[in-house]
């Protein structure tokens, strides 16, 4: 007689071995590649309970066979959303029926298809914030590298071959690097203002005149009450191209003015290209030509009031300076659209009169009032300063404090309309269109990657989108500019323009499963209040950071992400390496020599078939629609397969079954009901101590505390201890059944049957 040790023994030397065996079987294999072959056509969960064969397997993958009768409970099983707490499997104590819905998705969890998931819109928002704040950094960057390396030029074209140089002074003056004229650039930087016969004077100069009599003239024009509407149309646009060249011209003055280059371009003798004044007019120019003003530029604003409001002596001319102006109405919070007439009154007030008309008026006007000295005929106080010490000191701390007051509400106005125009984008076209709410989210999306509406075209825009921003061959990889590469990613259209499915490396299924697995796995050994709010934490972390992970470098350059994964999976992560984590994560499953196939631990190729990375780690395209994902298929195979092996070991010994299935089932066991409520279980457990048969029948909540006295249930996440219980049981149940101990028999010298014997047996009946 083939003693359970022995049994059980010949199937767990090589378990390796004992699967691809198995798996080799001719019936076995059949159900095996029927199984795979099909599970992937099923569409619905009717579909898959219609196909007997596919529903018998996965019954009996997960240990299910007694409840195949039941499909109506089947399908509320499979219905069930397990990101929901409340749905019908996670109410059920049985953790097989949770097991059961976590392999397979039937559109219950599925992420849909939408222009941004929530995570995609806050990364934009973020991104978008990150922009403004780091703008800052860069101009200081910027301004740097311009200080440094222009003292090293030798000659004009020397700025023009340092394009960061260039580009510094181009903003500046208002000169679009695109469409520059290289000619014209070079003769204003190498006129002297002071030449009536350099370039600037002999060439921009009457043009400018000319520009000005015709803009006088037009304004005379549209005076003109006889003019029609389409005539004062025409007149106005006449007038804005005019101003603008007017302006340009000016800018081209002062660029002219910035630097000291002769007419051929050279330098003479000891000028440097610029001095220290002209050096500090074109930085803070820089500086200040920003789109919105920095903290840099506050802290310039703030230097050129401290140095100039002294030099004031009447209200018209402090109201005269716009830069001075729109700062103090900025640090008293007056509204800029404030008349000047209604400001130049309150400048004039007598504060110190309580019942005065000013106290009629807003806080911010009487607060603007009383910074100031002035008199009721517009000058300073006699014997004042225009600001004393106190005064002044207020004026620059509030204005610190809130110059970038209106830019940060006009900041909250457009996260807010982006949020709502957003949602209402039904395709690319729609997205690229000019309709108002187009433009909103597009020109927002833009600027949260510093990216200019002017620097790209719309039909640039749709091949950056329809492009696969993970391929390294795609469109927007080839344009070498990263900002383009994230502006994709932050968005789901498809190749064709429609709105397609976020890309995630797990799906959001596998993310709860991992979640439920580790939360389990770290309360089960400490269920204190404290350890269940760190779990959840790291949940919660896993969740959100596994919707913005793109490759397998991330995922294993940080730690909590591994920890989540690996615990979550039955592994500890003290012994997994970061190599080792990267060839399963690389793995190809369908290659029975790839390195996850070739480990012992099921763990490894769930995790390989979890994720959605390709050869490279890169996050693949997930075209798949099959219900089943590459882990499921995995987990229910190899279930399967234990099923079929311990059925086969029950053939001849059904100590060796129970052991082989207490031992697989050891580490999901949470609690000694889970253990009760499982007659094989109760069985193995009974045997191993000893338990009267007769303890079946008594009170469950007495067994339990019977059974906690017998064994701690955190021993069976160890697998010796479980290893040490299952010998134990296998040596009681041979005695109890009249087979020799195993043990004894080889002391004794005189082994009946061995190895080969059992494994010929086992061939035998497997062919039969």
């Amino acid at each position: 007689m083939i003693s359970s040790y022995q049994s059980y023994t010949f199937y767990t030397k090589d378990i390796n071995q004992t699967l691809s065996r198995k798996a080799a079987d001719a019936v076995i294999s059949r159900e095996l590649q029927y199984y795979r072959e099909t599970i992937g056509s099923i569409t619905s969960i009717d579909e898959f309970l219609d196909n007997d064969r596919v529903y018998a397997y996965a019954m009996k993958a997960y240990g299910l066979e007694e409840m195949t009768y039941a499909k109506a409970f089947i399908r509320k099983v499979l219905e069930s959303d397990l990101t929901d707490t409340s749905s019908f499997a996670n109410l059920l104590t049985d953790t097989r029926y949770k097991t059961l819905a976590a392999a397979y998705d039937f559109g219950k969890t599925v992420t849909s298809e939408i222009v941004q998931t929530p995570t995609q819109m806050d990364s934009l928002i973020g991104t978008y914030e990150q922009t403004i704040q780091d703008n800052d950094s860069q101009l200081r960057a910027d301004t740097n590298y311009f200080t440094a390396v222009v003292p090293t030029f030798t000659n004009v074209d020397d700025l023009f071959k340092d394009t960061r140089a260039r580009d510094y002074v181009f903003t500046t003056f208002g000169i679009d690097p695109d469409t520059f004229d290289y000619d014209t650039i070079r003769s204003v930087l190498t006129s002297d203002i002071a030449d009536a016969g350099s370039y600037i004077n002999s060439v921009i100069a009457p043009k400018v005149d000319d520009w000005t009599v015709l803009v006088a003239d037009l304004n005379t024009q549209l005076a003109d009450p006889s003019k029609t509407a389409a005539e004062k149309e025409k007149i106005n646009y006449l007038i804005t191209q005019y101003s603008k060249s007017i302006a340009k011209a000016d800018n081209f003055f002062n660029l002219a003015a910035s630097f000291n280059f002769k007419a051929d371009g050279t330098l003479d003798a000891g000028v440097e290209p610029m001095n220290a004044a002209q050096m500090k007019l074109v930085t803070e120019s820089y500086v200040l030509s920003q789109p919105r003003l920095t903290s840099t530029g506050a802290l310039l604003n703030k230097e050129y009031y401290e140095n100039t409001i002294s030099s004031i002596t009447t209200i018209d001319e402090l109201l005269d300076n716009s830069r001075l102006s729109i700062m103090m109405l900025t640090a008293y919070g007056v509204p800029l659209t404030t008349s000047r007439a209604d400001v130049k009154w309150a400048l004039e007030q007598d504060t110190s009169d309580l019942n005065g008309e000013i106290y009629t008026k807003s806080d911010e006007i009487i607060a603007l009032a009383k910074a100031f000295n002035f008199e009721s005929d517009g000058t300073i106080t006699p014997g004042k300063d225009i600001q004393d010490s106190d005064q002044l000191f207020m004026t620059m701390a509030n204005y610190i404090d809130k110059y970038n007051d209106a830019d940060d509400e006009a900041d909250a106005a457009a996260i807010a309309k982006y949020k709502l125009y957003i949602g209402l984008t039904s395709n690319l076209d729609d997205f690229l269109s000019a309709q108002p709410a187009a433009v909103t989210i597009r020109e927002f999306a833009l600027k949260a990657f510093n990216i200019s509406p002017d620097e790209v075209s719309t039909y640039k825009l749709k091949q950056v989108f329809t492009s696969d921003p993970y391929d390294p061959k795609s469109y927007v990889n080839t344009m070498g500019d990263d900002r383009f590469v994230q502006l994709a990613k932050a968005f789901n259209f498809a190749a064709d323009g429609s709105i397609g499915a976020p890309r995630y490396a797990q799906s959001e299924n596998e993310i709860t499963r991992i979640g439920k697995a580790y939360y389990t796995a770290v309360t089960r050994l400490d269920s204190s209040e404290s350890s269940k709010a760190a779990a959840e934490d790291e949940v919660a972390y896993y969740r959100t950071q596994l919707q913005n992970l793109e490759t397998v470098d991330q995922l294993l350059a940080d730690v909590r992400l591994k920890n989540v994964l690996l615990v979550a999976e039955g592994l500890r992560p003290v012994d997994v390496s970061n190599e080792t984590l990267r060839a399963v994560l690389l793995s190809d499953l369908d290659d029975p020599d790839s390195f996850a196939n070739q480990q012992t631990d099921i763990g490894f190729q769930k995790i390989a078939g979890s994720f959605n990375f390709d050869a490279d780690g890169f996050i693949r395209p997930n075209n798949s629609q099959s219900v089943q994902n590459e882990r499921g298929l995995v987990e229910t195979q190899r279930l399967y397969l234990n099923q079929a092996i311990e059925e086969e070991a029950g053939e001849e010994s059904l100590g060796a079954r129970l052991a082989l299935y207490f031992e697989r089932m050891a580490p999901t066991l949470t609690s000694a009901y889970d253990i009760l409520a499982d007659d094989a279980l109760a069985q193995f457990v009974r045997i191993a101590f000893s338990i009267s048969e007769e303890t079946a029948a008594s009170d469950i909540d007495k067994q339990k505390e019977m059974l906690d006295r017998f064994l701690d249930i955190d021993d069976l996440l160890d697998p010796e201890k479980v290893e040490t219980l299952v010998q134990r049981f296998l040596a009681l149940y041979d005695i109890d059944n009249g087979a020799e101990d195993p043990l004894l028999t080889l002391m004794n010298g005189s082994t009946s049957i061995n190895f080969e014997t059992v494994a010929t047996l086992a061939q035998l009946r497997a062919s039969s």
